[in-house]
């Protein structure tokens, strides 16, 4: 871990109230936790719905971006979703370049390595384990026609910090490249529904979002007591086109409690009821209208290709304005 992930582990350790970057969650073992969680999760809709569209609209999808023969995947995971994209491409170029970028550098050679196993010489695989800011400034000297996927993590930063990033894909990106990018449309009206997709009555939200306390008390040498805290989560509603609704996940202290992170040389105090925050401020996964989407993208100059939509999610390519 470099010096600047600390200090955001500080910042948000110190903060008031407290919180740990969303970020953190995602070592080896939790980027394993979040796909068991996409894929196993039953409550958890977005992954179903995503893979459903992408595939129901594949075809159209390609006719906007079949020039490319770069494929930058931000957050590539295990690159599931990802491989539609590359078949699709492959099917046009002889030879694709692929460039998974993923936080986890672990997880991010297995994935790598397992991409090669499939594709052999028809890939050129070349990851970037750095966080995306960092890895966008190597993305921006690649002279290849592009297309960057960024399926379904835009929606678990904050709003403002979506458009600073979507900014800097835009600086990332020359003309005639383009971003393809998934985000969660469900209608608000279906709290429950939304709820339970990110705190399931089964436990898998939990196992991951709990990863950053595990990370906390392993790497950091906390002393984070799990038996102190109840797990909870809320939806915010935002109706206006300047915002959208998300998710906010916390532990809340059953009683006064205190936790030491020895690395960090922190002492945390919280009272019974405080709640340490597993994200930073403004939430995550959040839910859009059409809208909405529409007025994020404007402001980070970027412009609507085409877009395609099904009962929670909306997939939308764009390129420079």
């Amino acid at each position: 871990m470099n010096d600047q992930m600390k200090l955001e582990l500080q910042k948000g350790l110190k903060s008031r109230p407290v919180y740990i970057p969303a970020w953190y969650r995602y070592d080896d073992e939790g980027s394993h936790l979040n796909d068991v969680c996409i894929e196993q999760c039953k409550w958890y809709y977005f992954h179903r719905f995503e893979v459903k569209l992408l595939t129901d609209v594949l075809n159209k999808i390609h006719d906007c971006v079949k020039e490319s023969s770069m494929l930058v995947d931000l957050g590539s995971g295990n690159a599931h979703k990802t491989r539609l994209i590359i078949d699709q491409l492959l099917a046009k170029h002889e030879r694709v370049t692929y460039v998974p970028v993923d936080i986890s550098k672990d997880y991010l050679n297995k994935t790598a390595e397992g991409i090669k196993a499939i594709y052999g010489n028809k890939l050129d695989v070349k990851p970037i384990g750095e966080e995306y800011l960092t890895a966008l400034k190597d993305i921006s000297t690649y002279t290849d026609r592009k297309l960057i996927v960024w399926f379904g993590s835009i929606q678990n930063l904050p709003y403002e910090t979506q458009v600073e990033y979507l900014t800097e894909i835009r600086n990332a990106m020359r003309d005639g490249d383009k971003l393809l990018v998934t985000v969660d449309i469900t209608d608000t009206s279906q709290k429950q529904t939304i709820e339970f997709a990110y705190l399931d009555p089964e436990g898998y939200n939990e196992k991951f979002d709990l990863s950053s306390i595990r990370r906390l008390n392993m790497e950091m040498g906390g002393n984070i007591d799990l038996s102190n805290f109840e797990i909870k989560n809320e939806l915010v509603e935002k109706s206006s086109e300047t915002q959208c609704s998300y998710i906010n996940v916390w532990m809340e202290a059953k009683h006064n409690c205190v936790f030491d992170i020895k690395v960090l040389d922190l002492t945390v105090r919280l009272e019974k009821g405080d709640k340490l925050y597993l994200h930073e401020e403004g939430g995550i996964s959040c839910k859009y209208t059409i809208d909405q989407v529409i007025h994020l993208f404007n402001r980070a100059l970027l412009g609507i290709v085409d877009y395609w939509v099904n009962e929670h999610v909306a997939a939308v390519v764009v390129s420079r304005k």
